[in-house]
């Protein structure tokens, strides 16, 4: 197993950026308090804890996501296919109590995630050595993806932090973007091959004991520059902001951090364009969405109010050199979620 624990021998968690991988988010290790500085039983440590994950494709002739969450009352899992040239869109919701069916390894370097329900079943699973991702989608309606995510060519640096949340919360992330995609995918009886599509690929893989209430935008690109260069972006306001950021872009698979950012949107209408801009003035982008997919859950102590939109982006990155990228309708996605849990 790649790395080390992030919860260290007294119990405490490990804050800040991270330049070696994370072995295990050992959470159950860590001495979790109330705000008021009272030891929390073990029911408050289990249910407390959040975690999902995120895989992303991107290209000219289809565009998906799929995304596992387990947070304890319940787990959901999406996955969604769009296709930019007819702009044809399908997507497939589940979701359990108590997060039945459901299967989250600590290990965000070489574990295994999976959802698994009335013969239904979504998992993805990961090697350290090479870094890849894989997915593997098997829907009672027919539809199959198996696909990898190869952060290995070229290197893709991953992004990994730990920020604090709330009192004593905390919220640890892995995430990459402009991985190689290749595999398959069948969607309405056509066999799609994703190898062909010079298609690239985000991953997200996020753990914590995360606020009550939890608000973010969240930005993220992957494509080519006329050059042939991949560039990638992860750009995220209102998570994981408490005195490190994870903002990032990547060029040919390098991470270039950035400052904290400000995302512009018509709540109203959210298919309307979006700006996006860094405090630091490296990142100025205008996201115009061509489609999303939604989910809104009301049940009492859980709520979701979820938007994931997908489109292009146009702007530019400035690097730590000074060279300015241009980014010329990029695809990505854009995200507005709401969420207590």
């Amino acid at each position: 197993m790649a790395g080390s624990r992030l919860i260290d021998s007294n119990g405490e968690v490990r804050l800040g950026i991270f330049s070696e991988p994370i072995g295990e988010v050992n959470y159950r290790d860590y001495a979790l308090e109330s705000p008021l500085d009272r030891p929390r039983g073990r029911l408050a440590r289990h249910f407390g804890f959040n975690q999902f994950q995120f895989l992303g494709g991107l290209s000219e002739r289809l565009i998906f996501g799929c995304a596992i969450a387990d947070v304890k009352i319940a787990a959901t899992a999406f996955l969604y296919f769009y296709e930019p040239v007819t702009r044809r869109f399908a997507h497939f919701s589940f979701r359990t109590p108590l997060a039945l069916g459901c299967r989250f390894d600590q290990r965000p370097e070489d574990g295994a995630v999976s959802f698994s329900w009335r013969g239904d079943s979504l998992a993805m699973s990961a090697t350290a050595s090479p870094q890849q991702r894989h997915l593997r989608v098997q829907l009672a309606s027919g539809v199959r993806v198996d696909a990898t995510f190869d952060e290995s060519r070229p290197p893709v640096a991953p992004m990994v932090l730990c920020t604090g949340a709330g009192a004593s919360g905390w919220v640890f992330a892995r995430k990459t973007a402009g991985a190689r995609v290749s595999g398959t995918a069948v969607w309405e009886g056509r066999r799609i091959d994703l190898t062909q599509l010079d298609m690239l690929g985000h991953n997200d893989w996020t753990a914590g004991y995360m606020r009550r209430e939890t608000f973010w935008n969240w930005g993220c690109l992957s494509g080519r520059l006329r050059d042939g260069r991949i560039v990638g972006m992860n750009i995220s306001c209102g998570v994981n902001e408490t005195s490190y950021t994870e903002n990032c872009f990547w060029v040919d698979g390098v991470l270039e951090r950035v400052s904290i950012a400000a995302f512009e949107y018509d709540r109203h209408d959210l298919m309307k364009p979006w700006k996006l801009r860094t405090g630091d003035g490296r990142v100025e982008l205008e996201f115009t969405p061509q489609g999303r997919h939604s989910e809104k859950i009301n049940a009492l102590v859980l709520a979701s109010n979820f938007h994931q939109l997908f489109g292009r982006y146009a702007g530019r990155f400035v690097t730590a050199s000074g060279e300015t990228l241009p980014i010329e309708g990029q695809l990505g996605y854009m995200e507005r979620h709401y969420a207590k849990w």
